[in-house]
């Protein structure tokens, strides 16, 4: 994971700012099929399984910076930390476009974000 200093490089001219939040991040990523039976627990009720990656799965949080990290392939003004983005660009009519575009492509991966966690096309923006 970058340092703060060399994320934000590049930045200086960027005029306009989003910041999302994927919603419940692990649980957007489904188990693959012959994994399920490896998430299995019992209780004194019932046997489950996890259909969903959770939080504390060996390799959830490599699983889920792979998943962010093929979704924004070529999103240079995109920026990811964990579950959370950063979309920066420098004129409204580009940041229309890249969030056009990543929302495009959140739907196609089914992935969700929290809204009540999201700033949209701001000037400023906190971010970590």
């Amino acid at each position: 994971m970058s340092p703060p200093a060399d994320i934000f490089q590049g930045m200086e001219k960027d005029q306009y700012f989003s910041k999302m939040n994927l919603s419940k991040g692990y649980w957007q990523i489904p188990v693959r099929k012959e994994d399920i039976p490896k998430t299995t627990f019992v209780t004194m009720d019932c046997h489950y399984e996890f259909l969903r990656m959770t939080f504390g799965m060996m390799n959830s949080g490599a699983t889920l910076t792979r998943a962010v990290k093929k979704l924004l392939c070529e999103m240079d003004n995109v920026v990811d930390y964990i579950d959370d983005l950063l979309i920066h660009t420098e004129t409204s009519e580009a940041h229309a476009k890249t969030l056009s575009e990543l929302f495009k492509r959140f739907q196609e991966a089914n992935f969700t974000v929290r809204p009540v966690k999201c700033l949209l096309r701001s000037r400023t923006v906190d971010f970590f």
